[in-house]
Order: structure tokens, then C-alpha cells, then sequence
């Protein structure tokens, strides 16, 4: 009988797409093969721990912060375990994993990136360039990504895996099996899905919204996301623009929610208002369940899921009257497809061949 093979998966305590990926990816193994342990990074267990595949062993790795001694933390994890194979998806764990592998040089690191290196300071990249080639591969989600990575932080090309996000439709399929509607009848209905702060444009959002309103008073936008913690300044002053436009009774902050997807399903459009994205997940699955998109071109590769005037609109970051009228169009176009391929699960399992 062949032992298995342990892998460990590192993720942050919130839920953000980085960390839901990452748990996608953990429940593409066959745990016949693989020991998966999952290290949940943060003050307590959060919101991430709602979407732990069944099967798969929590640990608490406890920190305040990301500088209370991180590198040692994990240095002690993979100490502990000794595994295979060690799992990251989050550029502030990712290099500090790396830091603490080179005491392991058997552990094969495995990175996932979640961002543009563009986006990061001249300092931030330094440090990425130093780490990461201590990683074994690296896992990126665009063509823009590959290149940026390759060509900035000097990584070898056999290293990096162009791998765009795939559908967890197992698990999409599981939490809108048998639900309906959490719309009241009668009203159109559109739907944001993420963090709730600056980069993803929500204030944006609640502006071009409120031009909306005066084709259709009787719309509603709901925002599925938290709002507490480190979110709740910018939330505040969400709070201060609604009032501001006098469209309280038209937004609803859902909060925090394990199933996004019956929000999403039948929504009359998802809006992605965003500033800055690395492969936005939600308008993947937004697409696979049929619902056009309205979205901001924050990077390329939006314009290449979302096809104008056939699943969606795609405008200019920043411009409230282009979204405004993005929203307005992506409704009248129904129930939609999607055009877009996604990397397969066996993509993802075998890198951990």
C-alpha cells in the first residue's frame, strides 16, 4: 500500500477569491492520494473555515498581524508536518513560505498569484524577486501575469504554469441545488459579490447605481460581502454616499454569506465595479450560471471573458456613467453563456504528480 502524500495549503482567515481558489484547488485532490491539511493564517478560524471541503484536516496557525513572526510560524508548520508538498495563494504568505522552506528543500512550494506585480511597490518586488525562486512552481492566471513574472522577478519559464481559474461546478451546483429566489418579485435585481473596499469599487458602483434608479426606481442592488473588521471605514463611507444620493431604500449590504450563488444566479445582472483584479472568479461563475455581467476593464482579461453585447459590458475603470449604462444594457439581454475556458481540474492535480 503507497503511503500518501501530505500537502499543505496556506490560506488567510478571510474569504477573498485568493483563498476560496485555493480551497477549490485542496478539493481537487483525491484524499485517497494526499494527506491535506489545510493552515487557516489569522486572530481565529473566520469566514474561510465555512468553505473547508469535507475531509480535509484544520489547523490554526494564530497571528494579529502577517509581521507577528510569520516566516517562524510556518517554518514551525512545515517542521511539524513535513510535507510533500506546501501550498500558497497569497502574495503576503507567499514569499514569507518561501523564506521558511529553504530550511526544507524537499518541500516542493507551490505559489499561486493573485495580483499583478505592476501593482506592487519597487520594494515589494524586490522581495518577491529574492523568495520566490526558492518556490517550485508558480502557478499565474493570465498571459499578462506569465510575462510580468517571468521577465521581472526572473523565474525560470518551465516554472511557471499560465492556469486560468477554474469552475468549481461540484460545488456551485451543490449550494443552488433545490433553492430559489432571494428576490422579492417584481423589481430588477443586480448583485456584487466580494470585499467590500476601495479596490473593488464599490463607491463606484453605489454612483452609477444611482443613475440606474432613474430608468428603473424600483431596481435593487444588493452587496454580498463582509463589512466588519478591516472593511468597515470604507463600509462607513459607503454609508455616507448613500445618504448622500438618497438611495437607502434601493441597497441592501447582505454581509457575509457561504452560498454567493443563489444571489447570483437570479440576479438580473452581477456588477463588478472593480479597480484592480487578477482573474476576477465571480464573473466566471457568474457566467456559468447564466447571468450577464456589467464590468470595469480593471485588467485584460475581463475583455477576453465577458464578449460585449452578448454575456455582458465591459467600460473604462473609474467612469460612473459608462458603468451606469452597462448596468442598463446587460439587463436586457437575459439569460446568457459563457465563451470563456477555464483550466480543467486534472490541470491543477497534476502538479502535485
Amino acid at each position: 500500500m503507497c503511503m500518501k502524500q501530505k500537502v499543505l495549503f496556506f490560506v488567510n482567515y478571510y474569504a477573498g477569491g485568493a483563498e476560496k481558489m485555493t480551497l477549490n484547488i485542496a478539493g481537487f485532490l483525491n484524499q485517497n492520494q494526499y494527506d491535506i491539511v489545510l493552515y487557516i493564517i489569522g486572530k481565529d478560524l473566520g469566514p474561510i473555515s465555512k468553505f473547508v471541503p469535507e475531509g480535509i484536516r484544520v489547523e490554526h496557525l494564530k497571528v494579529n498581524s502577517y509581521k507577528d513572526f510569520l516566516v517562524f510560524k510556518l517554518a514551525k508548520a512545515l517542521y511539524k508536518e513535513r510535507p510533500e508538498f506546501a501550498f500558497s495563494s497569497l502574495m503576503p504568505i507567499n514569499w514569507r513560505l518561501c523564506v521558511a522552506s529553504i530550511l526544507f528543500p524537499s518541500v516542493k512550494v507551490i505559489l499561486r498569484a493573485n495580483d499583478y506585480l505592476h501593482t506592487q511597490s519597487f520594494l515589494q518586488v524586490v522581495r518577491l524577486r529574492f523568495t520566490y525562486n526558492f518556490s517550485w512552481k508558480v502557478i499565474v492566471q493570465t498571459l499578462e501575469m506569465r510575462d510580468e513574472h517571468i521577465n521581472r522577478l526572473h523565474l525560470k519559464v518551465k516554472d511557471v504554469l499560465t492556469l486560468s481559474n477554474p469552475v468549481n461546478v461540484n460545488r456551485i451546483e451543490e449550494k443552488i441545488r433545490g433553492k430559489g429566489s432571494p428576490f422579492i418579485m417584481g423589481h430588477l435585481n443586480f448583485v456584487f459579490v466580494g470585499r467590500v473596499d476601495y479596490i473593488k469599487g464599490v463607491d463606484l458602483l453605489l454612483k452609477s447605481f444611482s443613475k440606474v434608479l432613474v430608468r428603473y426606481p424600483d431596481a435593487k442592488l444588493f452587496v454580498v460581502g463582509e463589512i466588519g473588521g478591516v472593511f468597515k471605514f470604507y463600509y462607513n463611507s459607503l454609508l455616507t454616499i448613500i445618504e448622500e444620493l438618497n438611495i437607502g431604500s434601493s441597497v441592501n449590504f447582505v454581509g457575509f454569506t457561504d452560498n454567493p450563488y443563489i444571489y447570483i444566479k437570479f440576479a438580473d445582472c452581477l456588477v463588478l465595479p472593480s479597480r484592480n483584479e487578477g482573474l476576477p472568479n465571480v464573473v466566471i461563475e457568474a457566467l456559468h450560471l447564466g447571468t450577464p455581467v456589467a464590468a470595469t476593464l480593471s485588467v485584460p482579461v475581463v475583455g477576453r471573458i465577458i464578449v460585449d453585447g452578448v454575456n455582458g459590458y465591459v467600460v473604462n475603470v473609474d467612469d460612473e456613467v459608462a458603468f451606469a449604462n452597462a448596468m442598463l444594457s446587460s439587463v436586457k439581454l437575459g439569460r446568457v453563456n459563457s465563451y470563456y475556458r477555464s483550466a480543467s481540474i486534472e490541470d491543477f492535480q497534476n502538479i502535485f504528480l
